[in-house]
């Protein structure tokens, strides 16, 4: 099991729903040659990221430690002032793997298997190669913009909303990670996107989205672009709504989608493989408050988020995922921080429980059943030290965790908190490019 952050848009923790006040004049010893490659339709970006996680007193190995480090560096290219391509524009981004500690497969003997539990040890992703190409894609944008399509290798988290809360450190959805193939961000495959706007706020959009996992186990950094190897496709389609600060200073996104994983799935519980696996998930975010009354003179606002993830096939680990929360922007007066709250709610499959409960057995350890009802309360944080510098501490409680990650221990998880703390540097802004 590989496990990611969000993508390169919310590495530095920006709200999702745009917030006045926050505008900054571009700074840095390489101002110059980024604005030289701005004009020329280059803009450059490199962001470094660390993040670390303890389990405090829960799972089949308290007081654990885990660590991941990324450094991201990219390049979105405008095609029509480069080559006089109307609409055009090349993505790339190449992802470098360092200060990993406690990552790696298999899980059970990584940082997700010493906290066990789904809620608990997602945060932490389990790179064993060093690098990875994790975007080269072709946008192409049709009928003055209302059309966007994307072709290459991506991934479809970059396009849906399913990073919907504001934290990246624990903003996951069991369902989707588990059950719809998608790939893990920055893991990219060959994949396809289109998005259509009805209107200027309501949208279509859909994609097909390769899945190949042998990719990141045989360490080809994305580098081998042959499909031998696919497991089978992500189907996605899906329609939404997004209201910005133009259309309506009380900002919101609703989204609504639905998957079809055509590789064969496999029957924890028995063994027997079953093709495909469908579900939905529903996603959202609503400002409700700002200080302002919706003039646009000051930052503080308040947003509710939540979601809403089902799987219909009863071989999945988790058959529905459910959050809610909300998130107070420029607390304190900081107008780049950020505070949220958020309580979550997961249930396991039968067969998924049974499973975990015979692995206890064949170990040797508790024989009874766990429960199928997994609750986590959670607080986070986002704080800018500078311009360029963020940090973002998070606090989980979690009751009554699953052993997802380590069904083999002897014993079922007992309550408890996981605690982290990710360090991120926008390289890029630093340099000003």
């Amino acid at each position: 099991m590989i496990r990611k952050h969000p993508l390169t848009a919310l590495l530095l923790g920006l709200p999702l729903l745009p917030l006045p006040g926050i505008a900054e004049e571009a700074l840095g010893p390489l101002v110059e040659l980024g604005t030289q490659l701005a004009e020329r339709g280059i803009k450059t970006r490199a962001t470094f990221l660390s993040l670390a996680m303890k389990n405090l007193d829960t799972g089949p190995r308290p007081h654990s430690f885990g660590n991941s480090g990324d450094l991201f560096l990219g390049a979105d290219l405008d095609l029509e002032k480069l080559a006089g391509l109307e609409g055009a524009s090349l993505h790339i981004e190449e992802t470098l793997f360092i200060l990993d500690r406690g990552t790696g497969q298999p899980t059970s003997r990584a940082w997700q298997g010493a906290v066990g539990s789904y809620f608990g040890g997602a945060p932490i992703h389990n790179d064993i190669g060093a690098s990875q190409l994790s975007l080269l894609t072709w946008q192409q944008q049709w009928l003055d913009g209302r059309l966007d399509t994307h072709l290459g290798r991506t991934n479809a988290r970059r396009y849906f909303l399913i990073y919907n809360c504001e934290s990246q450190i624990t903003c996951n959805d069991p369902v989707i990670d588990a059950s719809t193939g998608i790939l893990p961000p920055p893991y990219g495959a060959w994949g396809g996107y289109f998005k259509y706007g009805l209107t200027p706020v309501t949208y279509l959009h859909a994609g097909a989205f390769e899945s190949n996992p042998v990719d990141y186990l045989r360490k080809r950094h994305g580098l081998d672009f042959s499909t031998t190897d696919a497991s089978g496709t992500s189907l996605l389609l899906g329609m939404g709504r997004r209201e910005g600060r133009e259309q309506n200073p009380y900002g919101s996104h609703y989204e609504l989608n639905g998957y079809h994983n055509t590789a064969n799935q496999t029957d924890p519980l028995t063994g027997t493989r079953e093709h495909g696996s469908s579900g939905a998930f529903f996603k959202f975010q609503q400002t409700v408050w700002r200080a302002d009354q919706g003039q646009g003179s000051a930052p503080q606002a308040a947003q509710l988020f939540g979601s809403l993830s089902a799987a219909a096939d009863d071989k999945q680990p988790f058959r529905h995922f459910a959050e809610a929360g909300i998130s107070f922007f420029a607390p304190f007066d900081r107008p780049r921080d950020k505070l949220n709250f958020k309580a979550s709610y997961l249930r396991l499959n039968p067969h998924q429980l049974e499973f975990q409960r015979q692995s206890r057995i064949s170990a040797g350890g508790d024989p009874s059943q766990g429960s199928r009802d997994v609750y986590a309360l959670e607080t986070n944080a986002h704080f800018a030290l500078t311009r360029d510098l963020f940090l973002q501490p998070s606090v989980q409680y979690i009751f009554n965790p699953d052993n997802y990650y380590n069904p083999g221990a002897r014993e079922i998880s007992g309550d408890g908190f996981v605690v982290g703390l990710q360090v991120t540097l926008d390289v890029g802004s630093l340099l000003g490019l």
